[in-house]
Formats: structure tokens, sequence, C-alpha cells
């Protein structure tokens, strides 16, 4: 936003970093970072964890949490994470689906 040709559409200050280094990168990014809604889907069956939400290659691990999610879901994930760690209880406890 410093070239010539950007000065004229600025309409106030921007949050940017410093400059390009990393360090300067990373600290505006833990300044002006920030999640929104409710972030889901980092650890997504089939791709981290199994069908009984245990984590591939660790062995007594599973992640029992929306990160779990396939796909984000549209609503609020409060009932889908309560029902994604009573189906893992169900899992540890060795019920029978």
């Amino acid at each position: 936003m410093w070239q010539e040709a950007a000065k004229a559409v600025i309409a106030g200050p921007f949050d940017v970093p410093d400059s390009d280094s990393d360090a300067d990168i990373l600290a505006w990014a833990c300044r002006a970072g920030t999640t929104l809604f409710h972030p889901t889907s980092s650890c997504a069956i089939g791709s981290v964890v199994d069908p009984e939400l245990r984590v591939f290659g660790v062995t007594g691990l599973r992640v029992v949490d929306a990160s779990v999610f396939p796909t984000v879901v549209r609503g609020n994930t409060n009932a889908p994470t309560i029902m994604t760690a009573e189906k893992a209880a169900d899992f540890i406890k060795g019920a029978t689906p």
C-alpha cells in the first residue's frame, strides 16, 4: 500500500505488519488474527482420526471435540459436539453401535 498508485485510495490507517520480516509478520498475525464462529474440522474423521475417533499412528489417543467434524456444521456446534462425545463414550466403553 506504499506504492504511489495506492495512496489515492487509502481512506485511513491500515493494520499491517511493520515489515516483511518473519518476526514482524508473526507479531502482526498474533495481534490481528482471530477466529470467527466456531472453529471445527482441524482433525477430521478420515484424515487425522478413524471412525472411532482414534488418532492414526498414536496408540491410546482419541480426539473428542468439534475438530473431528469432517466439514463445518451450518449451525451452532454445541449439540453436535455433545453427540460426538456421547458416541466417543460408547466407543471407549466398548458398547456396540
